[in-house]
């Protein structure tokens, strides 16, 4: 493949940088707990949430949206002492959501398939993917490699390669990228995320400003959308 568009680049390079930041937070919400790196990161992205709602149509879309937001006006009223309160809201919640025994929330993609045989098959498909792909977890992250945060940041990483190809011009390895991320999505993340978010949503019951019930509407959305867009962009490039 010798060249593209410069037309078909730029858009791909802007639609890249978007989404390298867009899973990256994803990937920030639920690996842990908020620490105080994270406040602002909501204001920083909510516009580019906002302009994906010319695309992204769903009514769940936008009622996560604006829940999000509450989150944000809410966050962005607090002084140093109210931060730190709110963190350790946070904390307290994230506790109770992920990590409770009782009450806790599967948030891998082997606990959504029923059969053993399907849960080792499935955390084994994930494991040889991030290998060819010379992905590599966190030094310190201690989750499963199908844990939806580091899917996220598998995501992340995939899209943060394809900008530096496309800077390189290496169209060749660019198609071979757009190809790895659509199969990851099409035939492993959207597999599970819907019945992942479906459920963390059942367990908040005070939605009003709730940033786990607003990020996860809005990420399972998102990865449908960036199926299509990813799609989109690989048929333009083998053309």
């Amino acid at each position: 493949m010798s060249n593209i568009s410069n037309t078909l680049k730029d858009n791909m390079h802007s639609a890249s940088v978007i989404k390298t930041n867009f899973y990256n937070y994803f990937y920030k919400v639920f690996f842990s707990y908020p620490d105080s790196n994270f406040i602002g990161i909501t204001s920083r992205l909510i516009p580019y949430f906002e302009e994906l709602k010319k695309h992204i149509l769903t009514n769940d879309y936008s009622i996560c949206i604006n829940i999000l937001k509450n989150y944000n006006t809410y966050e962005q009223s607090l002084d140093e002492d109210g931060i730190e309160d709110m963190l350790e809201l946070l904390q307290d919640i994230f506790t109770e959501l992920f990590l409770d025994r009782t009450y806790s929330i599967p948030c891998t993609a082997s606990e959504y398939f029923l059969s053993n045989n399907m849960q080792a098959r499935e955390k084994d498909k994930v494991i040889n993917i991030y290998e060819v792909n010379n992905f590599m977890p966190p030094e310190e992250n201690t989750l499963p490699a199908d844990h939806i945060s580091i899917e996220m940041l598998y995501m992340q990483q995939l899209n943060a390669l394809l900008i530096k190809f496309l800077d390189e011009e290496n169209y060749d390895k660019v198609a071979n990228l757009l190809q790895e991320q659509y199969n990851f999505l099409q035939a492993h993340i959207l597999t599970w995320i819907n019945e992942f978010t479906m459920h963390l949503k059942e367990q908040i019951t005070q939605v009003d400003n709730n940033l786990y019930y607003a990020v996860s509407g809005i990420m399972n959305e998102f990865v449908k959308y960036d199926k299509t867009l990813t799609e989109e962009f690989l048929k333009a490039v083998k053309e």
